[in-house]
């Protein structure tokens, strides 16, 4: 069946959809689902999870893995949730992917529910765009593909609960269930103008732990130890790893330590994020990072360092830029161009095609901005669009790519 076949199907499919489609995303918008929240995350995972049960796929809350010993703090995060067409044993095939979790704490969504202005072509609230309205879509197409029975081989989607700490707890999951698939397509948040992405920035995320010795910073200073001076100069020494012309970034955006403003503070911590576009300076910037936290100013400090690389750039490979081919070609049937952009941020479309080594295209999700902002929205008449995209682009997908040759994942 030619492209022009399938478009008119999926026109007819998705014609009388689009209410269905803003009644889900608004509904999943007004869950709050912050990273940390695991509850809130599985309300939404388990929402999400029956839906795509009504719509004919087995569903699953997958097992979390035990939390590496120094990160504790990640036995409360959610887990991940998978639909699938197929029986697990028929293979990962085309898959969907994306994160329920958002920046927002809890009590967010009550404070700015959802709001759809139809005639400023705005549809308002926390977490819309990333990526919610990327999973609605992910849904409706998996669904329409289905009824549609179009997919020469399986679908698998999955939600993921911590995409905005770098995925700790889903990339090895992902490793899982999405090896040796034909294909994956991201919908996190597409661009203005048209924009989807074949290349993003790596990420790092650190916890970072200072003890030192406390003393009356009037009678008796010299006894202390300040572990909040000590952090203040491993700051410092991460911030010369700073290079913006090659696309690396370092930032401390949480501190805290210290009792009481005259004690020499006893303890401090903070947490790291870092950006970098290849693997190979991902790998020599999480180094740099664990030298520094390994270097003493302040005499009698001790510091550790827990996480590392988390996610991984996506990179322009040929089976990247194959599937990139396909994407373009389903907008020009649709009368939708797309076109590349260089992503600045990260996400787990990377661990895809870094890792697993597959093809894989993100930024598929509706156009819009204002991530992680009180004013982050999504642009409506992209919806369908967006929807009809990645449909068409999985149809393609399926025919033109293998099973791929599943990779040895280190546990």
């Amino acid at each position: 069946m030619e492209l022009a076949q399938w478009k008119e199907k999926l026109d007819a499919w998705f014609n009388d959809k689009e209410p269905e489609m803003f009644a889900l995303l608004e509904r999943i918008v007004n869950m709050d689902s912050f990273s940390h929240d695991g509850g809130d995350v599985n309300k939404l995972g388990e929402t999400l999870a029956a839906w795509m049960a009504g719509a004919g796929f087995q569903t699953a809350m997958l097992p979390k893995r035990p939390s590496p010993p120094d990160e504790a703090w990640m036995d409360a995060l959610g887990n991940v949730f998978c639909a699938r067409s197929h029986a697990e044993e028929a293979g990962p095939g085309v898959a969907f992917i994306g994160h329920m979790d958002t920046v927002f704490p809890a009590g967010t969504a009550a404070a700015r529910p959802f709001r759809l202005d139809r005639a400023a072509d705005r549809a308002t609230g926390p977490g819309i765009l990333d990526m919610k309205a990327g999973l609605v879509i992910n849904m409706f197409v998996a669904r329409a593909l289905k009824e549609l029975d179009l997919m020469p081989v399986p679908m698998t989607l999955t939600f993921s609960p911590d995409e905005e700490l770098g995925s700790p707890s889903t990339t090895p999951l992902l490793g899982q269930v999405l090896n040796g698939a034909h294909a994956v397509l991201c919908t996190e948040p597409g661009y203005p103008g048209g924009g989807v992405s074949v290349e993003r920035k790596g990420s790092g995320h650190f916890l970072l732990e200072i003890q030192g010795k406390s003393a009356h910073a009037g009678r008796n200073y010299e006894e202390g130890a300040s572990a909040v001076l000590e952090l203040a100069h491993k700051i410092l020494a991460f911030n010369e790893h700073l290079d913006l012309a090659d696309g690396t970034t370092v930032n401390t955006g949480l501190i805290s330590g210290g009792i009481s403003a005259n004690s020499v503070a006893p303890n401090a911590r903070a947490r790291i994020h870092c950006t970098f576009r290849t693997l190979e300076a991902g790998r020599k910037l999480v180094e740099d990072i664990r030298a520094d936290v390994a270097k003493t100013w302040i005499p009698g400090t001790v510091s550790s360092a827990s996480g590392g690389m988390r996610l991984y750039p996506l990179t322009p490979t040929p089976k990247v830029q194959a599937l990139w081919q396909l994407v373009r070609q389903a907008g020009e049937v649709l009368e939708y161009p797309v076109r590349c952009i260089r992503s600045k941020g990260a996400a787990e479309s990377g661990y895809c095609s870094s890792i697993l080594d597959l093809p894989v295209v993100c930024s598929l999700g509706p156009e819009g901005t204002g991530l992680h902002a009180d004013d982050e929205y999504i642009t409506p008449s992209t919806f369908l669009p967006r929807a009809k995209l990645v449909a068409l682009a999985a149809l393609q997908a399926a025919r033109v790519f293998d099973a791929s040759p599943p990779r040895a994942i280190s546990k």
